[in-house]
């Protein structure tokens, strides 16, 4: 059974959230806090296996106590649950950036409130009942690099990025250590829309960088860096020997619209030596992409699973052999980095 916590000033919420997991027989509400320094109190004597916390408490906030968690344990499984609003939504995408796993916006009115119990409750079970935050075979994870890398005879002229459940915080930490770089970076973010348009906004003002939701038809610049809307998938093309975005309309792929496969595939078949990133998430998103960008001649990299939040799509890639490099982001970032300043032969 998966122990859960929760940390909220309001009693009604409280009350409400515990209602919702005592009629799961796999769940088990632990503790109750009305604020931060109650959780802290809390989740060290308990250990719960996830924690469901509130943005807006006072005294201690919801990303005060979310860094003091992550201290103590930095794998534990944080859902924010927050409030619809645009100063909640602003501080729900911050602690994300700040290390939370995941979000469940809080019901607007109690007419929607069994929707949010489904969503919430299904959540939980994703983050504690599913084994992809742990190996998914007895096959050796390599620490750090693969033996026999191929070298890179150029440096690569794009760079694409799968990222989900936990990705935010990962994608933070791999963009800073890419730092500006020449070729064009684009991304597939798995998020709700308006959520995602503050991700990159906020992203933008860290980076201080060209990044930005990508356009149908927009050409890509040098340096930029560009997120697959929400709601359609994104592919890349080349334009007078520049490349291009397309939105394209059609069903989920995976579950997911945009699609990190529908990105990466369309990268493989236009890009001469493109580096597909496969960061935190849930599923096998991106796979079939990688599999393609390293047919290509390509590189793939990916997420190591001690710094995973769930090491689901990165942990796919390496189990299928593609990964050149595993490692933090933070590595990952620097080495891409690397790769993209090169002008002579250099390994991944």
């Amino acid at each position: 059974m998966a122990t859960v916590l929760i940390a909220d000033d309001s009693r009604v919420i409280r009350t409400r959230v515990a209602s919702w997991i005592s009629r799961e027989q796999d769940l088990d509400l632990v503790g109750q806090a009305e604020d931060g320094r109650g959780c802290i109190d809390l989740f060290r004597r308990l250990r719960p296996d996830l924690v469901v916390l509130d943005i807006e408490m006072p005294g201690l906030d919801g990303i005060t106590t979310l860094r003091q968690i992550r201290a103590i344990d930095p794998r534990v499984p944080v859902i924010m649950f927050s409030a619809l609003t645009e100063s909640g939504s602003r501080m729900t995408v911050a602690a994300m950036l700040a290390g939370a796993t995941d979000y469940v916006p809080k019901p607007l009115s109690f007419r929607v409130e069994d929707e949010t119990r489904r969503t919430l409750v299904a959540r939980i079970r994703s983050l504690v009942g599913r084994d992809e935050t742990t190996p998914h075979t007895s096959r050796r994870e390599p620490a750090v690099e693969v033996a026999q890398t191929p070298r890179v005879r150029q440096s690569p002229d794009l760079i694409v990025v799968a990222s989900s459940t936990g990705g935010p915080a990962a994608l933070g930490e791999f963009l800073r250590a890419l730092g500006r770089v020449q070729p064009p970076v684009v991304i597939v973010q798995h998020m709700q829309p308006g959520f995602l348009e503050l991700l990159v906004a906020q992203l933008a003002e860290m980076l201080s960088g060209d990044v930005a939701v990508g356009r149908n038809g927009e050409i890509l610049a040098p340096g930029s860096i560009r997120f697959a809307p929400s709601g359609v998938h994104l592919q890349v093309h080349r334009h007078r020997g520049h490349f291009g975005l397309s939105c394209v309309e059609g069903p989920p792929v995976n579950s997911c619209r945009p699609a990190a496969d529908i990105l990466f595939s369309s990268v493989a078949s236009c890009a001469r030596r493109p580096v597909g990133v496969v960061l935190s998430g849930m599923g096998t998103d991106g796979l079939q992409g990688a599999q393609r960008i390293a047919a290509s001649g390509g590189v793939v990299v990916a997420q190591d699973r001690a710094t995973s939040a769930v090491w689901g799509m990165p942990g796919v890639v390496v189990e299928q052999g593609l990964a050149r490099l595993v490692g933090s982001p933070g590595k990952l970032g620097s080495r891409v980095r690397v790769l993209a300043e090169s002008k002579h032969p250099a390994s991944a």
